[in-house]
């Protein structure tokens, strides 16, 4: 369940805050190219809305179901990606029961948490006296938990939980765009490299068909002799044939994704 109930010195989130943050991070996806990027675009934006000056945030993946391996993919600070790794290594604690149960977990006081001893411990230790996981919904293989380490115990009142939650949720959102956008773009990339290396093989099996007279699948096969014996890439031996009877690079193949 989601913790509750007011604290003093609690997390100030406003609404004026939460959408520059979703303003910067926006604009950081813009140029994101990677999975990494995007996580680490999700970390920094939010650092400072969640964690502010006494706290650090990072960010946890896991690919796959419970029980898959996670890793830190982002952190703000040190001290955070080391509570992290001794959560991964022990397999408990707050955020990946957050990504687990799909609620936000909440540990007002770490001092007194006695669920997750190792992690507990590693936390006091690292001078983090409160701490928060919201669980980030990206994709059906991909879960993602925001982790938020404060200084202040009792950091989090029914508001800031509240804000942080809307704030997760749309980092989801952001978050399952930017994942299927890169994973197009990687699409895309292997599709075109396909068809390059099917042009020009396509190339070398006519220069084979003409210098030997014979039919395609027996250029076929006279080109994968070649490749076993010279222990290269069909590829990369249909390229150098292309080149050396044509004196330049062999011509690429063009792909061009339909926009809907």
């Amino acid at each position: 369940m989601t913790a509750r109930g007011a604290a003093p010195g609690a997390v100030d989130l406003t609404a004026e805050p939460v959408a520059e943050t979703m303003e910067r991070l926006h604009g950081a996806l813009v140029q994101a190219t990677d999975v990494q990027s995007v996580v680490s675009a999700v970390a920094h934006a939010s650092a400072a809305l969640l964690a502010g000056d006494a706290g650090e945030t990072s960010v946890t993946l896991r690919r796959g179901g419970r029980g898959a391996p996670a890793t830190a993919v982002a952190w703000t600070g040190e001290r955070s990606r080391r509570c992290d790794e001794v959560e991964y290594a022990t397999g408990a604690g707050p955020c990946l029961s957050a990504v687990d149960e799909g609620v936000t977990i909440l540990v007002q006081d770490v001092a007194r948490e006695d669920r997750w001893p190792a992690w507990r411990d590693a936390t006091l230790a690292e001078g983090f006296a409160c701490s928060a996981a919201f669980p980030v919904r990206a994709t059906s293989d991909v879960q993602v938990a925001l982790n938020v380490y404060s200084e202040r115990a009792g950091c989090w009142d029914d508001t800031s939980v509240a804000l942080a939650e809307k704030l997760a949720a749309d980092l989801g959102r952001v978050l399952e765009y930017s994942l299927r956008l890169v994973d197009l773009t990687t699409t895309t990339s292997d599709l075109q490299a396909a068809l390059e290396s099917r042009a020009v093989i396509d190339q070398a099996i006519g220069i084979v068909m003409a210098q030997n007279r014979c039919p395609a699948d027996e250029a076929v096969q006279i080109l994968r002799r070649a490749s076993q014996a010279r222990n290269v890439k069909l590829r990369d031996l249909a390229q150098d044939m292309v080149r050396h009877v044509g004196g330049a690079e062999p011509p690429a193949s063009t792909f061009e994704p339909r926009h809907r």
